[in-house]
């Protein structure tokens, strides 16, 4: 049984995975085809002085988390858990999702210039 619950999270839910496939696509791609052989951390470095990487592997990151922690949530409300472990449950995946992010954001911003 799957509970209703609004339009905004069925909405974003949708958009991040179209923009997952198409971010994954282009890192993938980028990261396997695009950079020369070995990979180093020094190559990985120099592509993200662009700020326009910087924002896109931002955003890949921000759409990952929120996918991935909604998506956990609504499989969470289909065994109809009580009141209580909902509410607690969605403040720890937001705890969860605001900390994962705030750690992979300080780490991408000191490569942008």
């Amino acid at each position: 049984m799957t509970v209703n619950r609004g339009l905004w999270p069925w909405l974003f839910q949708r958009l991040t995975a179209a923009f997952l496939v198409v971010g994954v696509g282009i890192h993938f791609v980028v990261l396997h085809f695009l950079i020369e052989r070995p990979v180093t951390l020094a190559k990985i470095a120099e592509r993200l002085q662009s700020p326009a990487w910087v924002f896109f592997d931002v955003l890949l990151l921000l759409c990952a988390l929120y996918h991935a922690l909604n998506g956990l949530y609504g499989v969470l409300l289909d065994f109809s858990p009580p009141q209580g472990l909902k509410r607690w449950s969605l403040w720890m995946l937001w705890a969860v999702g605001s900390v994962a992010a705030l750690v992979g954001v300080v780490n991408l911003l000191p490569f942008a210039r």
